[in-house]
């Protein structure tokens, strides 16, 4: 009677175990269906570059932006991607040498690709962070960003979003970002 007893329950809980396996499997081939992996999308918003941080004379200048951006998403929660910041204005940073004097850097329409790994946690907030180098007729800068994206579902695959940003470039000038633009999922 105990084994039988115990051959039921085994064959019960295999019973359960088979049946599970298949609902997951339906599970992830019905959201594999509908996933769209690729993300292209295009922001506007004002780049806030600190002037003179080296200096003491902490002015912030505002300069317009326009960012494209890519991501590549592996599932619902990480994506890869490339986030390109063109400045629309040329601009000087008022920096301080290592012998103790004042130097002007006139940046001439910089472009700021960078490679960035995506967290989506939840529903609406996206936080980045990667590494790329600032492309500027003068000199060529090396950044790290970090940014966070709130967006917002519309209909046929498209997103509105809001992000702020940080660009740290070390020894020479930090920036933020400001923006709001529209993406699309394909």
């Amino acid at each position: 009677m105990k084994k039988t007893l115990l051959l039921l329950i085994l064959l019960q809980l295999g019973a359960y175990t088979i049946y599970a396996q298949e609902s997951d499997n339906e599970y992830e081939a019905e959201n594999e269906e509908g996933f769209e992996h690729h993300q292209i999308g295009v922001m506007i918003g004002h780049a806030h570059i600190d002037e003179g941080h080296d200096v003491g004379d902490n002015r912030w200048l505002v300069v317009p932006m326009v960012s494209l951006n890519y991501n590549y998403w592996f599932n619902k929660n990480w994506a890869v991607g490339l986030h390109t910041d063109f400045i629309l204005e040329t601009y000087e940073i008022q920096k301080e040498t290592n012998e103790g004097e004042s130097e002007i850097l006139e940046r001439e329409l910089p472009i700021a690709p960078a490679l960035m790994a995506a967290y989506k946690p939840g529903e609406h907030f996206t936080f980045m962070l990667g590494a790329g180098e600032e492309f500027a007729k003068e000199e060529d800068l090396f950044l790290i960003r970090g940014e966070v994206e709130y967006s917002l579902e519309l209909p046929k695959a498209f997103e509105l979003g809001a992000a702020i940003g940080y660009d740290l470039r070390f020894d020479e000038y930090d920036s933020w970002v400001l923006a709001i633009g529209v993406s699309k999922l394909f």
